[in-house]
C-alpha cells in the first residue's frame, strides 16, 4: 500500500499521470471531487468530464463525491482522490468560507482529520491529485486569497503523511517524497 500526492499546475496531466500510477490495477474507484456532468458550470467542464471517464478503464468506477472520507472506507479498491483544489472549492462554497482563511482551514481541519487517518491507514494504493498554489498572478480578492491559503493547507498536510510527493513541471515528474518540508504558517497543532 503507498499513499501519493500529485501536484502541479492546472490542466497539466495530473490525471493522466495518476491513472498511470495505476495502471497495474484491475479495478480502481476514481472519487471525482468536481460538480457532476448535469451540475456543471458549463459545456465545456461537462465534456471534459464525460472525456475523462471515458478515457478511463471500464472497471473503473467513478464515483462523483465530496464525501472523500466515507467513500475511501467503503472502496474495495484501490483509489484515486481527483482532486482536492475541487474539494476545497466545493467545501468553501457549500460552508460559505470565503470571508475568513482562519475560519476556512479550521473548518477544513475537521473534514481533514478523518480524511488523513483513512487515507493513510487503508489496505491499498491511494493517489490523490492537487493543483498546486500560486502558480500565476497574486489572488486579486479576498475569496481567491482565502481559496488559496486553504488550498495550500490541505496540500501541506496532505504531503505530511504522504509516502510520495510527485510534482508535474513540463511533462515531466519530480520526485519530492525525500525532500524536506516547509511548515505552513497555518500548521495544524
Amino acid at each position: 500500500m503507498a499513499t501519493t500526492l500529485v501536484l502541479g499546475a492546472a490542466r497539466n496531466g495530473k490525471s493522466d499521470y495518476a491513472a498511470a500510477l495505476m495502471a497495474d490495477h484491475e479495478t480502481v474507484t476514481y472519487l471525482a471531487t468536481g460538480p457532476k456532468r448535469e451540475e456543471a458550470p458549463d459545456q465545456t467542464w461537462a465534456d471534459r468530464v464525460e472525456e475523462q471517464q471515458a478515457a478511463r478503464p471500464e472497471a473503473w468506477q467513478t464515483v462523483v463525491t465530496t464525501g472523500l472520507s466515507q467513500a475511501m472506507i467503503f472502496s474495495r479498491n484501490p483509489v484515486i482522490i481527483d482532486t482536492l483544489s475541487h474539494w476545497v472549492w466545493q467545501l468553501l462554497d457549500r460552508h460559505d468560507l470565503w470571508r475568513s482563511t482562519k475560519g476556512a482551514i479550521a473548518r477544513l481541519d475537521e473534514e481533514l482529520e478523518d480524511l488523513l487517518v483513512i487515507y493513510q491507514s487503508l489496505p491499498h494504493d491511494i493517489v490523490a491529485i492537487s493543483d498546486e498554489v500560486g502558480w500565476g498572478g497574486e489572488a486579486t480578492s479576498g475569496p481567491e486569497s482565502t481559496y488559496r491559503d486553504a488550498l495550500r493547507h490541505v496540500n501541506d498536510r496532505f504531503s505530511a503523511v504522504s509516502q510520495r510527493v510527485h510534482l508535474l513541471v513540463g511533462g515531466r515528474v519530480l520526485d519530492l517524497s525525500d525532500s524536506p518540508a516547509v511548515h505552513s504558517f497555518y500548521a495544524h497543532d
